[in-house]
């Protein structure tokens, strides 16, 4: 059934209103309309004839026109849309220039952290939204963010995420933004890469690239730009250590913590071997060194031996030079089952030019020659006289894991080789020193041995005044429970420490610390135990002393009995 017809049928009176219209129509525009008409059976569309003559008595003019209206516009829009494009290239070409920053580069962090604070991007109306707080980087805690439980007496984090506001960076897409009096575009673009086979699997990768242009034939100002975002990240983190292990593919290092910066003073060593390691390595990392190494052909390359019992500060060390000098920390471990030896040269290769390489318990890492016959002792009864290496690399062994390992002479072709990386420090901390291989640790590889020993009672007063001198000493932070809730013990103990807190002056500091050292025996307690006791007593120096000979008493007990199990009541 033809249009017409059902048009016709189903209204009839606006079919006749149609009809007159088109009977009462001047010559010329019957003429137009049958020749519209011929078009439209030529073209297969005889059955909208009725609308056209229906949008021409609605509107009271002629449907031709306006379809020759919508035409011209139509082609006067790619018209203009060509031009535009076409202008738009030359001025790209010949006035403007940019640059391109990977998201695989540190210098796309810097800018997408900068971006984020300035209001033109933050009004954007194209954004991505992240988590502000990420795993790596230590972000200060709000106070008026905690919660509390349901007894109102200890604090809760369950609610921090749902009041922290997320960060938000340009979306993909194109931004814009002013800096300086200056107008600058900002593209933001996705890709997928296909990764070459590795490990018998192909893997696709996403990978953000953000470009960077403004008016002028120099990129000079966006390279501005970029080293203002640098200068921004570092001095908001001018107080932190950056913390980097090997990726999940060991072919490059990603970032696990950004740390506070540890102060230098609260490493207890020997005050003479300290001012030693400080002076060596602010002469090793100054320009001119560099300069003097180079012209006498050696290379620049520095190492440090930090060997001492457990708990005793090598690696609280090796942290705190890091804060001193404003290094990355790099670390490694050689009992890693999946890491080869072309792994370990790489990540080598990749190291930046000042960093620290942490190489911690380097006698536990079962290092052989490649000569040497790996011992396989039995796993239920092992022979005592075998060294801690050989034990790990037993353990390994029976494990079920099956190791590539590292050997000594890998290690040492990464550390020293002919393509070895130069301008990096390397530390080697180790319980056992006389287990290392004399190679090792011969001078070119390790050029300055550091020994710890256990506290003695100088180093515990040390320890005592480090604790509480710069800590707010008026109530302790955890306790601030509110009054309806407290309890009376809870109370009770708040007044104590109050009162054992009360009037400390430095003067009194140092007579307190002065005697808490005489009651810790001379070389009897490491560090790291002098500090886990009074972290227990943070708040209350008056009676960490108090109980001070309780405690020592009973971790000799310990030692006496050979327990690894110290009592509730000496902690």
């Amino acid at each position: 059934m033809e249009y017409e017809n059902v048009f016709h049928t189903i209204l009839p009176s606006m079919s006749s209103k149609m009809s007159r219209m088109v009977g009462s129509c001047s010559k010329p525009d019957c003429e137009h309309h049958k020749i519209v008409e011929s078009i439209l059976k030529l073209a297969g569309l005889r059955g909208i004839d009725p609308f056209y003559g229906l949008i021409g008595g609605w509107l009271g003019i002629e449907p031709s026109h306006l379809l020759i209206a919508i035409g011209v516009i139509w082609a006067l829009s790619k018209v203009l849309r060509q031009l535009y494009n076409f202008l738009r290239g030359v001025v790209t070409e010949h006035f403007m220039s940019s640059v391109q920053v990977s998201s695989r580069d540190t210098a796309c962090r810097y800018l997408l952290d900068w971006l984020d604070s300035q209001p033109t991007m933050a009004n954007s109306r194209h954004l991505k939204a992240e988590r502000m707080i990420t795993k790596t980087e230590w972000i200060e805690d709000d106070k008026s963010l905690l919660g509390r439980d349901r007894s109102g007496r200890y604090i809760n984090y369950s609610s921090i995420p749902t009041r922290i506001k997320p960060r938000y960076d340009p979306a993909v897409g194109k931004h814009s933004f002013w800096w300086q009096g200056r107008y600058y575009r900002l593209r933001r673009k996705q890709k997928t890469l296909f990764t070459e086979p590795s490990q018998g699997q192909s893997v696709f990768l996403n990978q953000d690239d953000i470009i960077i242009s403004c008016f002028g034939r120099s990129p000079e100002p966006i390279k501005h730009l970029l080293a203002h975002t640098r200068e921004q990240w570092f001095a908001a983190r001018q107080n932190t250590t950056t913390i980097q292990r090997p990726s999940h593919k060991k072919s490059s290092w990603k970032t696990v913590a950004d740390r506070h910066a540890r102060d230098i003073s609260t490493v207890i060593l020997d005050a003479a071997q300290k001012q030693r390691v400080l002076a060596d390595l602010n002469e090793y990392l100054h320009p001119d060194t560099a300069r003097w190494y180079a012209s006498r052909g050696i290379f620049l390359r520095r190492g440090y031996l930090f060997h001492g019992p457990p708990g005793t500060g090598k690696t609280s060390l090796a942290f705190a030079l890091a804060g001193v000098f404003g290094l990355g920390i790099h670390i490694i471990s050689l009992l890693e089952p999946s890491l080869t030896e072309e792994e370990l040269c790489t990540l080598f290769a990749e190291l930046p030019r000042r960093c620290i390489v942490l190489l911690e318990d380097i006698d536990t890492a079962g290092l052989q020659r490649a000569e040497d016959p790996t011992p396989t002792p039995n796993p239920n009864n092992p022979d005592p006289s075998l060294p801690t290496h050989a034990h790990a690399a037993a353990a390994a062994a029976t494990s079920g894991v099956q190791r590539t390992g590292i050997s000594l002479s890998g290690l040492l072709n990464a550390i020293d080789g002919v393509g070895s990386h130069e301008g990096h420090l390397l530390i080697l901390t180790s319980n056992s020193p006389e287990q290392l291989d004399s190679a090792l640790i011969r001078p070119g590889r390790v050029d300055l041995q550091v020994s710890f020993t256990n506290a003695t009672r100088i180093q515990a007063a040390g320890l005592f005044v480090s604790m509480y001198q710069h800590s707010s000493l008026s109530s302790p932070p955890y306790s601030s429970p509110s009054p309806a809730t407290s309890s009376a013990s809870c109370s009770e103990v708040e007044a104590t420490n109050k009162s054992l807190t009360a009037t400390i002056t430095p003067d009194t500091l140092s007579a307190l610390a002065e005697a808490f050292g005489a009651k810790i025996p001379e070389g009897q307690f490491s560090p790291a135990q002098i500090q886990g006791y009074l972290l227990n007593r943070k708040t209350a120096p008056r009676q960490a002393l108090e109980e001070a000979d309780a405690w020592v008493d009973g971790v000799m007990r310990q030692k006496e009995r050979n327990s690894k199990v110290l009592g509730l009541d000496f902690f």
